[in-house]
């Protein structure tokens, strides 16, 4: 009698060893899952998105870039694929496409002025596992639009994300030093002391070099 081996476990179950793996940090053998994940599965939206951040962290920003591409194929509604394919796009200092990414991801959730952010409403069942909040895009987006020198813009967003009290240390930081491109010190340097209270790693340098 002849045995032949198989593989009975499904999609979801290498999905949910790989993030055991990834929970030790063991990122490069849990992508070796998520494969695997995929293979069975190509529209497994969790093992790509695990997939996708995985490759982020290990630096490789187009492998992530062309996971979250599938995502958006599978779901074109995705905030969390849009944000985080910006992101590595950002990193690759494609800063236009990178915007062009956040914008559409704040199309998804309807525009900047109306908007619900889904995963912090108890009410909605549907998709808040790939919601994203408002200012968290936005952060992303005034980094990407300060590194084309959009700056008003850029001004735009970190003001609307201190207004949420989202990553305030950095939003100081960040609105600060466009106080100072425009020549505005005494409104720079105020944000960046406060930003250096809070924390933020960046402040002091730019303090001791223009606040002094």
């Amino acid at each position: 009698m002849t045995f032949i081996s198989c593989d009975f476990k499904s999609s979801e179950d290498y999905n949910a060893l790989a993030e055991k793996l990834e929970q030790e940090e063991r990122y490069s053998e849990a992508i070796k899952l998520l494969d695997i994940a995929i293979e069975k599965d190509p529209e497994n939206i969790y093992a790509l998105t695990n997939r996708a951040v995985d490759k982020s962290i290990l630096e490789n920003y187009r492998g992530a870039i062309e996971d979250y591409n599938k995502i958006i194929e599978i779901d074109s509604d995705n905030t969390l694929a849009f944000l985080n394919r910006g992101k590595n796009k950002t990193r690759l200092e494609d800063y236009q496409g990178a915007i062009k990414d956040f914008e559409k991801a704040i199309k998804t959730k309807g525009s900047e002025m109306l908007y619900v952010n889904k995963v912090e409403n108890s009410i909605i069942e549907t998709g808040f596992e790939f919601d994203v909040a408002m200012e968290e895009i936005r952060y992303e987006r005034g980094i990407a639009r300060y590194n084309i020198d959009s700056l008003k813009l850029a001004f735009d967003d970190f003001n609307f994300c201190l207004e949420k009290s989202f990553l305030k240390p950095e939003s100081l930081y960040w609105r600060g030093i466009i106080y100072m491109s425009y020549g505005m010190k005494n409104e720079g340097c105020i944000d960046l002391n406060e930003a250096n209270k809070l924390k933020n790693p960046e402040a002091q340098k730019m303090i001791n070099e223009y606040c002094k």
